[in-house]
């Protein structure tokens, strides 16, 4: 994977070859039916995401069960607002993604002029989208986010999405519910498949699957890619060839890297010392707990349940993923970055129907960073953020506590902050406080945000 992802002359000599069959396939659609029938298989092929989120994972209600969930999604910009604002900076921003867009668009043989149409038209049918978000804040309510409906009742709700053949699509088969994060999106969108032109519906598909491999794709796509994010983030040069494709190998087959990198640099002594860490920050933070001036004892006795219930998940899982059936060339980087999208779908869905998988870590194990996962109560450390300086095993104690012991309470606290605080010891959406308690806690955080 790796040595393909190098080998830049085979991928400067494709130019935008992998693409062109896409393309002309979007290009020959005859319906809206087919539109719909590409947006799926777009997401089911590793080739994009068009229009909407997909995902399976734990009801929040009912947190051994998993579920298709279905989120607002069809923008490309990080945030609804990019789109809606008008003032300078958002203006200026829309201008240089716009650039991006005709810029792409130029790389596959539109003239100019056709370029920058072909981006006005993006941008409007996308700006249709932001409107129909809701806001990042908005998002961030657990309650107004969780929307559960029967397959017939939301396919009723949004008939121009055509859900029942979406969902066969998608290849999801014998469920009857689905959650949805914003329900009004999907009405919105709904009645868009039918008032937005097919012309659009075909280039906005085409824009979908040119973002998506631009990356993948020969330098001035790269090239391009890059500008755009600079003009986001104020990156200053490009991130070399060799972490870029380190980095994508970390994220597409990170269970056969992790294990490589887990023998080398993680050992068994490191894991135990790590949890003896963990033990006592647990120990320290339950001390907090009593000791709060303003929560009642019924309020404390469901803290101190949820935080004994904290499972900490150190180093590596204890079964690593083998990728089966995955096809990988050494000749061919940008099919095997489809092969992994593709495979990644398809192991996603596989979870349908099955145990609530909790050894499973949702970072690779290289990765320098930690999380806490609410539906699983879980605080998650993989071996890449346990090294100096965060984590030595052989150092003093107050390196370790002064390193990741910080790192260690700050995802505990995950799961006690305006979002963790409203899922109990098991991982449900449910509320454990007293009323005075909780009012007292949104008067505490707010205090944090002014």
């Amino acid at each position: 994977f790796y040595a393909a992802g190098m080998d830049s002359l085979a991928i400067e000599k494709r130019g935008f070859t992998p693409i062109q069959p896409e393309l002309t396939k979007i290009a020959a659609i005859k319906t809206k039916d087919g539109v719909l029938q590409t947006i799926a298989e777009l997401r089911v092929n590793g080739m994009g995401a068009p229009l909407f989120g997909f995902s399976v994972g734990q009801d929040r209600k009912n947190v051994e069960l998993m579920i298709p969930q279905f989120s607002q999604g069809g923008t490309t910009l990080p945030d609804r607002d990019y789109y809606l604002k008008t003032d300078s900076r958002n203006t200026s921003i829309q201008e240089g993604y716009k650039k991006y867009i005709s810029t792409l668009f130029s790389l596959i043989g539109n003239s100019a002029e056709v370029a920058a149409e072909n981006a006005a038209r993006i941008f409007k049918l996308e700006k249709q989208f932001a409107a129909a978000q809701m806001s990042r804040v908005e998002m961030r309510d657990p309650y107004k986010t969780y929307n559960k409906f029967h397959v017939n009742q939301l396919a009723a709700m949004a008939p121009g999405l055509n859900l029942q053949a979406a969902l066969g699509l998608l290849k999801v088969k014998g469920v009857d519910s689905v959650l949805v994060n914003n329900p009004g999106f999907f009405k919105s969108v709904g009645e868009m498949v039918n008032s937005v032109s097919l012309e659009d519906w075909k280039l906005y598909l085409q824009w979908n699957l040119l973002k998506a491999a631009a990356p993948h794709l020969s330098s001035p796509f790269v090239q391009a890619n890059f500008a755009y994010n600079q003009m986001l983030t104020g990156q200053r040069s490009q991130t070399p060839r060799w972490q870029r494709i380190s980095s994508l190998t970390d994220g597409s087959i990170g269970d056969l890297l992790g294990q490589l990198y887990v023998a080398e640099y993680f050992k068994p002594a490191a894991k135990a010392r790590m949890e003896e860490l963990v033990s006592n920050l647990r120990k320290a933070f339950a001390i907090r707990i009593n000791n709060l001036d303003w929560m009642s004892p019924a309020t404390k006795q469901k803290a101190l349940a949820k935080l004994a219930a904290f499972r900490p998940k150190i180093g590596y899982p204890a079964k690593w993923r083998t990728y089966d059936g995955l096809e990988i060339s050494p000749h061919k980087y940008f099919e095997n970055v489809q092969n992994v999208g593709a495979w990644s779908y398809n192991e996603m869905i596989s979870r349908l129907g099955k145990p609530v998988d909790r050894e499973r870590f949702n970072m690779t194990a290289p990765t320098v960073n930690a999380y806490y996962g609410a539906t699983l109560n879980e605080i998650v450390f993989p071996a890449g953020i346990l090294q100096f300086p965060f984590f030595d095993a052989a150092a003093d104690d107050a390196v370790n506590y002064g390193g990741i012991g910080a790192v260690i309470g700050h995802e505990m606290s995950h799961g006690f902050d305006d979002n963790g605080s409203k899922y109990d010891a098991d991982g449900t959406l449910r509320n454990w406080w007293t009323d005075e308690d909780r009012a007292k806690f949104n008067a505490k955080t707010k205090l944090l945000g002014e």
